[in-house]
């Protein structure tokens, strides 16, 4: 009997140490990010938001098409306009390849839509 309770006893203390060590690494790991300001804030919704400029026209950019891809042109214009407006700056481009990527782990996967979804 004993020995249960002092088995039982090293267990809690145990679970005790590596939750505290847990909290603690939490912590630790907050505090990193807000000293590099990488904390993202939450965004504030506005009742009215304020018309978007029309942004200038970009002109066509010519597209290469790679051969294994067989993208019809409506698909290698929707790409390019959607890449046009994700550019704030205007700058001019030129789309060069289109490679389907369907093959991507879920990590790619979820790095990619990190990045898609940060914009917004």
């Amino acid at each position: 009997m004993d020995k249960l309770i002092f088995g039982l006893t090293v267990t809690v203390i145990g679970i005790a140490v590596v939750f505290c060590g847990l909290v603690v690494l939490i912590g630790l790991i907050k505090l990193v990010a807000m000293a590099t300001g990488s904390v993202s804030k939450p965004k504030k919704d506005k009742a009215a938001p304020a018309p978007a400029p029309a942004p200038a026209p970009v002109p066509a950019a010519p597209v290469a098409q790679e051969q294994p891809v067989q993208a019809d042109d409506t698909l290698i214009a929707v790409i390019s306009a959607a890449v046009a407006a994700m550019m704030e700056d205007g700058s001019a481009f030129t789309v060069r390849r289109i490679r389907r990527v369907s093959n991507a782990t879920a990590w790619s996967r979820a790095g990619r839509e990190e990045q898609v979804y940060s914009r917004f």
